[in-house]
């Protein structure tokens, strides 16, 4: 009898230490999605720091936007005093191109559609893959108000 009872003592001593285990990783995991979901949430950032995001969105504003080409001035001559006489340049005549257009009309249109659709998408699945949102609540949540003939304010069917 005493290794039936050795067995039973080492099955109970196995399942105590695998439900640690289990409550440890469950931890640990919800520790991980709340730590990106602060990582991700880049309003927070903005938030907390609007100087900083400010000047560094005038910074790369700054370096990014082209600088206007200046004309070229003789060496020697001082441009503030004699400046060069440019000669005016006469816009180039283009065709109108109905096609071109069109295309160049409906393409920010069309990146901005494609840009929505990719941010949707990978937020979806962040979400699937994190198990967060609201469609992820505890049961006895969504239980609330399910004996009312209409449905709570801010939920859908």
């Amino acid at each position: 009898m005493s290794e039936i009872d050795d067995i039973r003592r080492q099955m109970a001593q196995i399942r105590h230490d695998l439900h640690q285990d289990v409550s440890n990783v469950v931890g640990g995991v919800s520790e991980v999605v709340t730590e990106v979901s602060e990582v991700m949430d880049w309003r927070s950032v903005v938030r907390n720091y609007p100087f900083a995001v400010t000047g560094a969105a005038l910074a790369v504003g700054y370096f990014i936007v082209p600088r206007r080409s200046r004309g070229v001035t003789q060496a020697g001559t001082n441009p503030l005093i004699s400046a060069p006489a440019l000669e005016p340049v006469a816009p180039r005549q283009k065709p109108f191109r109905p096609l071109s257009w069109a295309l160049n009309m409906l393409w920010p249109i069309a990146t901005q559609a494609a840009q929505s659709y990719a941010m949707l998408l990978i937020e979806n699945q962040l979400k699937d893959y994190l198990q967060v949102g609201p469609d992820r609540s505890p049961p006895e949540q969504d239980q609330q108000g399910r004996d009312l003939p209409y449905g709570m304010p801010g939920r859908f069917r």
